[in-house]
């Protein structure tokens, strides 16, 4: 069941990007520059074990390192980076400057705004809106909840900058 649901996802992206006015729907990817078609939009499925790209809308698949300047979907590898994201970001590591939506992994770093959740071992974020789980949760400010071992909000008003289990600001 699992893999026919994963394949209707891929199929379904793939599709949405043929759609596209910029109908690119697979990109192929050794490291950054070497790849077919060596293109700075993906709009479908990109297939990597490293790669750099300018925009991807779709499915950003790499073994090692996943960049794209903005990015609208999946971005999954090992260490995942972005400055605009809309979607979801699934590795060991991820960085983001802007992320809308969700970070799985064991370090989720967010230097800018991050609306939507973190979830991983070691959580930061400069600006959220949202909730955090993870070990380590750390926020400059929040408007959400904290759920982990060491909870801090630098900025918050409404409760404790640190506490442990749970922290919030509304």
């Amino acid at each position: 069941m699992k893999k026919v649901v994963l394949g209707l996802f891929v199929a379904a992206v793939v599709l949405m990007g043929a759609a596209s006015a910029q109908a690119q729907v697979i990109k192929l990817s050794l490291w950054d520059d070497i790849c077919i078609p060596n293109e700075d939009y993906t709009g479908g499925l990109e297939l990597a074990i490293g790669t750099q790209t300018r925009e991807v809308e779709g499915v950003q698949l790499a073994l090692i390192y996943a960049q794209a300047d903005k990015f609208t979907g999946v971005q999954w590898g090992l260490v995942n980076n972005t400055n605009d994201g809309l979607g979801v970001q699934w590795g060991f590591v991820n960085l983001a400057q802007d992320m809308k939506g969700v970070q799985l992994s064991a370090v989720n770093w967010t230097k800018g705004n991050l609306m939507g959740v973190q979830w991983g071992w070691v959580n930061y974020a400069d600006n959220v809106t949202g909730v955090q789980f993870g070990l380590v949760n750390w926020a400059n400010t929040m408007k959400g909840v904290q759920l982990g071992l060491v909870n801090v909000i630098k900025n918050n008003t409404m409760f404790l900058p640190v506490f442990v289990f749970f922290n919030f600001c509304f």
